[in-house]
């Protein structure tokens, strides 16, 4: 089962095993590093991941704002490079890019 994220009005698949090794580094980032960058919308992120996954639903989790951040954070570490991590992270580092300025 994929759980979708849409930025932008695209959509992006991660595999259960990917999607469910975000929810745990969000909810790490959540619970140790509190007031960090991407901290505040990381818990709202894992939760949502893990609903989708638990329910076994296909409904995309919705990024911008402090979610996206979340993500962006989440996914701007050395992490093995699937093809689809990549497109999230450019998908959510271009409006983290926008958030920015």
């Amino acid at each position: 089962m994929d759980v979708v994220f849409e930025v932008a009005s695209q959509r992006y698949p991660l595999d259960e095993r990917a999607a469910t090794l975000r929810a745990e580094n969000l909810r790490v980032k959540a619970a140790h590093e509190p007031g960090a960058e991407g901290a505040e919308g990381a818990r709202p992120v894992a939760d949502a991941i893990e609903l989708r996954l638990i329910e076994d639903t296909d409904d995309p989790i919705i990024l911008g704002g402090d979610g996206a951040e979340a993500v962006y954070y989440a996914l701007n570490v050395p992490n093995g490079g699937s093809a689809q991590l990549s497109a999230l992270f450019h998908a959510v580092k271009s409006l983290h890019d926008e958030w920015i300025r």
